[in-house]
């Protein structure tokens, strides 16, 4: 039999070794864990018994049971397809009913069940995601005692590994609390030995009845208890989860106020060097004052603001706007000044305000939390969310909501750089729940109006 040294923790290990090396990058470190209570009413079922007397034998059979659960959850690990849960649980005791031909004379109850596991729940961690599923192993503690008129009491305890799975439909509107309903079922992995003999015993023993056969009553070594573990169970389940902000998502950066920094002086005009005075006009004892050198003006380079476009609902971008967004802060990073930097998420005008105003910060601060992993500095930069108060399209048409659905990273000229125009991922058709066909998706990108912007973007980044 499993121990729960020798296997749940060593494969709680390796899950979440293998999930953190699966992570898609929107993982962010995080304050708390992300956590969730779950209650449940399930139907357990039980093993039956093969008995043996010395006149014949019959088979015990095990009615199901009802009853109430606890379990706590924790999620240490978050990436973008979901998380891993690592929970501990609690079943209250309820009464199993024992039948051969009839209704024994003897009390069997399950006394507790306690459960410690490892889940990987898959549903991304998207707000509006409603559907999510999971798979995982627990090792349970099961508590039996039988009673009767006759005897003294059996009981018996075991540890056991169980597999078990869940499906659950989650109210969430990407706020940190989501409640959730669902179906699981669990089945144990091993089966606990009994000896049919020992069983016919702890019988006659109970009860001082003898169906099988008149023998001696001696107590067994507690094979009654042993036969009627429990091995399957299905629950209605519900509960909240806390935290959701923290998980599989960047966490907020407050932006930093800019330093107070003295307005540069005026650059004095260089002084003209006076005209050449002939030599012997000259006294002998003038001595030549010497002219400062005139000091160049440094290089201005020229830069280029950007604009990331989403899906509808999304605030990760697409990996090809992804890449995009790399290579532009490959670019610049060595340029930027974050003090006149301003990274703005918008949204289309689907939905309420309430839920594009949380949107578009999420864009934002996802673009913002991808430029400082690329090398970009942005401790002074400004990162709102402005929800579809400034379309750049029209929000009547799916071609101009796609090209609102977007984050801008703007500029100031400054003292290092000049901006001379805009590069734009291209406008990403696609919705929660899948991308659309790629024909239509084509027949969007073509009929996407150009931007009229001062300079033209490179040619990777038309449109």
């Amino acid at each position: 039999m499993a121990s729960l040294k020798s296997w749940i923790l060593p494969l709680s290990a390796s899950v979440g070794l293998i999930a953190a090396g699966g992570d898609t990058g929107t993982q962010s470190p995080s304050k708390g864990w992300p956590w969730e209570v779950q209650l449940q009413l399930d139907q357990m079922s039980y093993d039956s018994a093969n008995v043996t007397g010395p006149l014949g034998s019959f088979k015990a059979g095990a009615d199901p049971s009802v009853g109430f659960g606890i379990r706590f959850a924790i999620d240490p690990i978050c990436t973008s397809w979901g998380s891993i849960l690592f929970s501990a649980g609690y079943r209250a005791p309820s009464d199993v009913t024992i039948k051969y031909g009839q209704k024994a004379p003897f009390d069997l109850k399950h006394r507790s069940q306690a459960e410690i596991g490892v889940m990987a729940r898959f549903g991304s961690n998207e707000p509006r995601r409603r559907w999510e599923w999971g798979v995982g192993v627990d090792e349970r503690f099961d508590s039996m005692r039988a009673t009767g008129d006759w005897g003294t009491p059996t009981e018996d305890k075991a540890w056991r590994p169980w597999v078990r799975g869940m499906v659950r439909y989650v109210w969430d509107d990407g706020k940190n609390t989501q409640p959730f309903v669902g179906l699981e079922v669990a089945g144990a992995l091993g089966k606990v030995e009994v000896n049919d003999q020992n069983y016919y015993q702890d019988l006659a023993v109970l009860t001082n009845t003898f169906p099988a056969g008149h023998i001696a009553r001696n107590q067994g070594p507690e094979s009654l208890t042993r036969g009627h573990f429990p091995t399957f169970q299905v629950a209605l389940v519900g509960g909240i989860r806390f935290g959701r902000a923290n998980c599989g998502r960047p966490v907020a950066m407050a932006p930093v106020p800019p330093k107070e920094e003295a307005p540069a002086a005026p650059a004095a005009a260089p002084t003209p060097a006076p005209a050449e005075a002939a030599p012997a006009a000259a006294p002998a004892t003038e001595t030549a004052q010497a002219q400062p050198a005139e000091q160049p003006a440094p290089p201005m380079v020229d830069i280029q603001g950007l604009s990331v476009h989403f899906g509808t609902n999304k605030f990760v971008p697409t990996k090809a706007a992804a890449e995009a967004v790399k290579g532009w802060a490959e670019k610049y990073k060595g340029v930027i000044d974050p003090t006149v930097t301003s990274v703005i998420g918008h949204t289309d005008s689907r939905g309420s305000r309430k839920w594009n105003e949380v949107l578009s910060v999420k864009r934002a601060q996802h673009v913002a939390h991808m430029l400082k992993g690329n090398g970009l500095n942005l401790d002074g930069a400004k990162i709102e969310g402005h929800a579809f108060d400034e379309p750049i399209g029209d929000n009547n048409t799916k071609e101009g909501r796609a090209l609102n659905r977007r984050t801008d990273v703007t500029f100031k000229d400054g003292s290092k750089f000049r901006v001379t125009g805009k590069t734009e991922t291209a406008p990403d058709y696609s919705r929660t729940g899948g991308p659309r066909r790629k024909k239509v998706a084509k027949t969007a990108v073509a009929a996407t109006p150009a931007t009229a912007e001062t300079t033209a973007a490179p040619k990777a980044d038309k449109k």
